[in-house]
């Protein structure tokens, strides 16, 4: 498939038989379209399909720099979400598209995919790549909903792009949220747009999607637009207390951080800054300021992973659940320092608990 019939205009008739060609992530967008949720206009590269230079080049038309976005044929499916294991290039100038849709293409076939589909079980279904191209505009903050029944989730945000959330590489602004509201939450008072409280947004727009959904969305000039919707993959648990106690003093022998994933383990913690450090040893509590998707061979092979920074939401935090990986993020640089004397340590994801043995 090449000229204009390799780049088709994302709608709302889509459907999950279309999955094949135009890959998950364009599925769950097109969800979010017929239930009346905003979204960036989308346009789709199907799998296989090579748009011409001409084709990509009338793109300019509609806006000069773009973000070009993973679809792939297994991603954000009810089983498994792949979360931030494929490749996304933001902010990319027309004249690049043609490379960023191959980069985006390339990342199908990593090792920490195929890391991730072996200690997921995943079988032998081929993943195949869609490529999603929208317009790039910066936001001013962006978001992620997880939710965890009727009327219920966890919304979590940080100012500015969201690849600082998704990544784990900031410790973001949190809030619970019931049937009855909000009912915690690390701000005085609720994150708003529109004069309206965002997690009532996304409670909202999750019952009318009919399923718990795990949301990412941007602020753009006081509107919330949805860039992202795929069914909840693995259970989020509750954040007992809500706490992330990063001031623990030097005496102490348990740090708090986040429960990011359920479980427990107990076995040496190591403390890499780098995912090529020779040092490393499966089967050890992986200590990091933050992970990125590169790391997820690692964390296939970890009894635990301990993190500095990072929320419950973040690609880390999923993919360890999906992983069935005990995660604790956001325990902060001083605690993490600490953990990584090599003694060993008993983490508790479901408490979101490190202890010093």
């Amino acid at each position: 498939m090449s000229g204009d019939d390799a780049l088709l205009r994302l709608t709302g008739d889509l459907g999950d038989r279309d999955r094949g060609a135009l890959g998950g992530k364009a599925v769950g967008l097109a969800a979010l379209l017929r239930v009346g949720a905003v979204i960036p206009d989308t346009w789709v590269v199907p799998v296989g399909a090579d748009p011409t230079s001409a084709a990509l080049a009338r793109l300019t038309a509609v806006a000069p720099r773009w973000a070009v976005r993973s679809s792939a044929t297994v991603e954000d499916g009810t089983g498994l979400s792949y979360a931030g294991l494929f490749r996304s290039e933001l902010d990319v100038p027309t004249a690049e598209l043609a490379q960023a849709i191959a980069a985006v293409r390339a990342s199908a076939h990593s090792g920490r995919v195929a890391a991730y589909r072996e200690r997921t079980a995943a079988g032998s279904l081929a993943v195949e790549m869609a490529v999603l191209l929208q317009p790039f505009r910066p936001p001013v903050r962006s978001g992620l909903w997880l939710g965890r029944g009727p009327g219920r989730g966890r919304l979590e945000w940080t100012g500015g792009s969201g690849e600082t959330l998704v990544s784990g590489a900031v410790t973001p602004a949190w809030e619970e949220w019931r049937p009855e509201g909000r009912t915690a939450g690390s701000e005085r008072d609720a994150w708003e747009s529109g004069g309206q409280p965002v997690g009532r947004a996304c409670a909202m727009l999750q019952e009318a999607l009919g399923v718990p959904a795990d949301l990412e969305f941007a602020q753009l000039d006081g509107a919330l637009v949805w860039l992202q919707f795929r069914p909840m993959t693995a259970a989020l648990g509750e954040a007992p207390g809500e706490r992330a106690d990063r001031r623990a003093d030097e005496g102490e022998q348990v740090v708090r951080g986040i429960a990011a994933s359920g479980g427990l383990a107990t076995a040496r913690g190591l403390r890499l800054r780098d995912v090529d450090d020779p040092r490393w040893e499966p089967g050890a509590v992986l200590l990091t300021e933050h992970t990125d998707p590169d790391w997820v061979p690692l964390m296939a092979e970890a009894a635990a992973l301990v993190t500095a920074e990072g929320g419950m939401l973040c690609h880390a935090a999923i993919v360890a659940r999906e992983l069935g990986v005990p995660c604790v993020t956001g325990v902060g640089a001083a605690a993490l320092a600490r953990l990584g004397s090599g003694r060993p340590l008993a983490v508790d994801g479901s408490a979101g608990t490190v202890a010093v043995l």
